[in-house]
């Protein structure tokens, strides 16, 4: 063991240097990459459509909405609102008239009002009959309603009339409330802004407290929730909770299990400490090579780093087994073989032109890597106890393997392996729908639904992004599309949608409008005032007031606090002297309307029809369907390289992993349950253990060690993965059932290929020949 103390120095160096360049990436701020779109070819990304996905969505992420039905609304949303500012998860809350910062209407639309003006009210004018509005200025001069209706400054009352065409008639006040009617209900409507970050635990506890704590005073009230904080506090609930149950017990399992085979704590822990190191090495070399870390990189590379627990397993069971005689040179070659088929198997993914894959294979491998290089250069320096238990299970595991043994042929083999491939390939589906990343609740589900829908605005996840060369001509090209959005309104194709041009007539259309306001004096005021008994020089007044009016600028409605909600669809410069923004589609978009809306962006380049959800269903897909074909393909040239050594042998090589992947292929095939990329992570597990088991049982066919280390291996990697088959979480719910039947079938299927010993020629070491 002398020998392996300089390179074993070396390797503590280089894990040293990974750890403090590791530490100091991730503390100066090294990008955590959350963004599922992230995962897309570079090629195929839009960095408009990014920064609108992220500009949409901040709302919805730092903000959140409250509806409440109580008996006593105004103590019940007082006494929630102290108890929301109590725990200091708001930085600012809104429910009453007054919060919303109203007195600004007069002073951000007064002076433009001439220029703004509702459908109806441009549809009258145009038609040449104002005589109705004569009468209702002349009503609302005698008695005035609303906001400034002055008879110089507004006698026809056209603000209030914008006014209320912008505002959702379902809005009204109930004494000092916003209140929404819902179900002939009025419910008030609380929006608040986070005071920190959605995703922070700590923030969601409190919040989540503060509810409670009101509902407990209150049970007689109802609450509603909308925002992304809820539903990561369902996901961090729900978490929470299968860690203190399905982790904790699988932990214990593992723990156990390994304890009472090895009976010594430091055995256990040199088998852990490969998984330490190998994603120590993986994490540094990642942040390295890619300037940051995708979360479902290490979410999904620490799980295939777990196949490299295999190579300690197999070295410390030789160890324990053999004593005083192991030699470390028996193991090499096995271990060699493992570890470069496994890497070939990931690391061919880093060729694929998907981002997420280069970065989940880098990790993979380099992990793998990394946790081998412990288990060659550290472990065999570690002292392990030999013990009469121990041997005692392996003789009795090794009993197991005679009777299972040379039971399944190559002939048999390859009709069923032909078999399992007709029923998968004429019946196995695919889901990659975005369903399989939610962790809320249908309760939140139902919420977040009834809030959209009844405040008319989602949280954008389908839009149109348009660009062109100012915001004049944004505008403009966004009203050209009303009368076709409005038609697939009217047709039930979209229940609604959402636009600047909504608040903010383009520059064209409020010159035209001050036209018709100007004809409309011209045509009425003189005998409204007539009829009011005013004096008639007030016409000149008013008249002038039309020649002073200014535009409502663009710029000018996103600065004031009206158009602080509009500033979601509004990104600006993009580059290469272009703006953009958006429309959002909201609610209901059927098949129908999306192929008009999709036509439509074919057939002009400055229109793209943009939908979220399909967008990451897509990259769920894609990442799929390119983990299938270069498996498949590195699985082809590992057959290849294997066959040098193992000849004939190469199918019980093979058949362990590539059984295994069958057997579940065409059990979801039989069950009708969709492939989707989670089931396909997980057969990268079960693809890496059923490749290790052949290998190490071709090399050492007669010794005990290698079927308990793979024994143990299956065992430890089920508890570790398989148990998620029971998580309420849809991800961890298909990656624990994937490895739960493909792990038992690797351990089945290991022994049913192995041909039958002549004789009683087995041993607990590496002494005898193996490959005779």
């Amino acid at each position: 063991m002398r020998s392996l103390r300089l390179p074993a120095l070396l390797w503590g160096l280089v894990l040293t240097i990974c750890l403090i360049f590791s530490a100091w990436q991730l503390l100066r701020g090294a990008s955590l990459d959350t963004r599922i779109t992230a995962l897309l070819p570079e090629t195929h990304q839009s960095p408009g459509v990014d920064r609108a996905n992220d500009q949409l969505s901040a709302p919805f992420t730092h903000r959140f909405v409250l509806l409440l039905d109580a008996e006593q609304p105004g103590e019940a949303a007082a006494e929630l609102a102290s108890d929301l500012e109590a725990a200091g998860v708001v930085s600012e809350l809104r429910y009453r008239p007054g919060d919303y910062q109203l007195d600004s209407l007069l002073e951000v639309l007064g002076p433009s009002r001439y220029r703004l003006l509702s459908d109806d009210l441009r549809a009258t004018i145009d038609s040449g009959d104002t005589d109705d509005l004569r009468r209702q200025s002349l009503s609302s001069l005698v008695m005035p309603t609303g906001i400034d209706q002055h008879p110089v400054r507004d006698p026809f009352g056209l603000l209030n009339r914008w006014l209320d065409s912008q505002l959702s008639t379902r809005f009204d006040t109930q004494g000092d409330l916003v209140t929404l009617k819902v179900d002939g209900r009025n419910l008030v409507v609380m929006t608040a802004t986070l005071s920190g970050n959605a995703w922070d635990t700590g923030l969601q506890d409190r919040l989540t407290d503060a509810i409670a704590s009101f509902q407990k005073t209150h049970p007689e009230a109802h609450l509603w929730r909308s925002g992304m904080v809820f539903h990561a506090a369902d996901g961090a609930h729900q978490a929470r909770s299968e860690i203190s149950t399905i982790g904790l017990g699988s932990l214990i399992g593992v723990l156990l299990i390994l304890l009472v085979v090895f009976r010594s704590p430091v055995t256990i822990a040199t088998l852990l400490l490969p998984l330490a190191t190998g994603g120590v090495f993986a994490l540094a070399i990642t942040l390295w090579w890619f300037q940051g870390i995708h979360l479902l990189t290490i979410a999904f590379g620490s799980s295939l780093i777990g196949v490299a627990i295999d190579y300690a397993l197999h070295l410390q069971c030789a160890r324990v087994l053999a004593g005083r005689t192991f030699r470390l040179r028996t193991m090499l070659p096995g271990l060699a073989l493992g570890l470069v088929t496994s890497v070939m198997a990931y690391v061919v993914q880093a060729f694929t032109p998907m981002p997420g894959l280069r970065q989940m294979a880098v990790f993979a491998g380099c992990g793998l890597i990394g946790a081998w290089l412990t288990v060659v250069l550290w472990l065999p320096m570690t002292r392990v106890r030999t013990t009469p238990g121990t041997q005692t299970l392996a003789g009795r595991l090794w009993q197991v393997l005679e009777r299972l043994r040379g039971r399944l042929g190559p002939r048999l083999a390859l009709v069923l392996a032909v078999i399992a491939v007709v029923i998968a390939g004429v019946r196995l589906q695919s889901d990659d729908s975005l369903r399989l990343l939610n962790t809320s609740s249908q309760q939140l589900l139902g919420d977040e639904a009834l809030i959209q829908r009844e405040l008319g605005r989602d949280t954008g996840t389908v839009y149109l992004l348009i660009t062109a060369h100012d915001s004049e001509g944004f505008l403009g090209r966004v009203e050209s599309l009303d009368p076709m959005l409005d038609r697939l309104v009217k047709d039930g194709h979209l229940s609604s949608h959402t636009s600047l041009a909504d608040h903010v007539p383009s520059g064209a259309r409020q010159s035209a409008n001050l036209e018709r306001t100007r004809t409309l004096y011209q045509q009425q005021l003189d005998r409204v005032y007539a009829s009011a008994g005013l004096p008639p020089a007030l016409y000149e007044r008013a008249m002038a007031m039309l020649e002073t009016s200014p535009p409502l600028t663009l710029d000018h409605w996103l600065a004031s606090p009206l158009g602080e909600s509009d500033q979601r669809l509004w990104l600006g410069d993009i580059g290469k002297g272009q703006v953009a923004g958006m429309i959002t589609l909201n609610g209901r978009l059927d098949s129908a309307g999306r192929q008009q809306l999709e036509s439509l962006a074919r057939s002009d380049e400055h229109i793209e029809l943009v939908d979220r959800v399909e967008q990451i269903s897509n990259v769920l897909g894609k990442l799929r369907r390119q983990i299938a074909q270069w498996v498949a393909g590195a699985l082809v040239v590992l057959t290849l390289m294997l066959a040098l050594r193992y000849r004939w042998r190469t199918w019980r090589v093979i058949a362990p992993a590539g059984g295994a992947i069958l057997t579940v292929l065409t059990l979801y095939a039989l069950l009708g349950v969709p492939l989707n990329l989670f089931h396909q992570l997980a057969l990268l597990l079960v693809l890496g253990i059923g490749l290790d088991a052949g290998i190490f049982m071709q090399e050492h066919p007669r010794a005990h060690h290698a079927w308990l280390a793979i024994t143990l291996s299956i065992i430890s990697s089920l508890l570790a993965f398989g148990l998620l088959a029971f998580s309420a979480t849809p991800v961890l719910h298909h990656i624990g059932m994937t490895t739960l039947i493909g792990l038992a079938s690797v351990w089945l299927l290991t022994a049913l290929v192995q041909h039958r010993l002549p004789g009683d020629q087995t041993t607990t070491s590496d002494h005898e020949h193996d490959h005779g």
